[in-house]
């Protein structure tokens, strides 16, 4: 007796994922605001994790609190730690008369000025941000302001619920 071999074609199936309510949703940024909170590090003290960059990008390091003064640009090379080149860069001097008018968190009577006093008073690294050009941002956490800033601008987590139904956060 031969046994009857029948053809199929494959079906899909899906998980049926419920939609996160605004609360939900809400709840779940706050939650993942404050774990990006308290893993942000000190830019004075020498970072404890390392961050590779994957590919040769531009970083954009503000010179004050809020971009008010500007910002430099600078290229970091494929294979570079980010957090140690964005410590390095914020525990140099500032040169001559370069900061004379911006306003020192730190030292008032500007006897050593490193580059992150003009950050505020306590500028942590809560993250980076990518661009749509590839180039990398850092989001900044202010401990003692109570203040959470990316360039010129205050920053916020998008969070969103993956196919699985776990919150992510999500890169606009």
């Amino acid at each position: 007796m031969k046994a009857k071999i029948e053809k199929t074609e494959p079906q899909l199936s899906f998980v049926d994922v419920s939609k996160p309510s605004e609360q939900e949703r809400a709840a779940a940024a706050k939650s993942m605001t404050g774990l990006v909170r308290a893993f942000a590090w000190p830019v004075h003290r020498w970072p404890a994790d390392k961050r590779i960059c994957e590919y040769g990008a531009k970083i954009h390091l503000p010179r004050t609190y809020l971009a008010t003064r500007g910002e430099e640009v600078l290229y970091v090379r494929r294979g570079t730690d980010i957090n140690q080149f964005v410590h390095a860069h914020y525990m140099e001097y500032v040169d001559g008369d370069g900061g004379k008018e911006w306003t020192n968190f730190v030292h008032a009577d500007e006897v050593v000025m490193r580059r992150h006093e003009y950050l505020g008073p306590d500028p942590r690294v809560a993250g980076y941000s990518v661009d749509a050009n590839g180039d990398i941002h850092i989001r900044w956490w202010d401990a003692f302001l109570k203040d959470q800033w990316m360039d010129s601008e205050k920053w916020t987590l998008n969070v969103a619920m993956d196919a699985s139904g776990k919150w992510i956060v999500r890169e606009d």
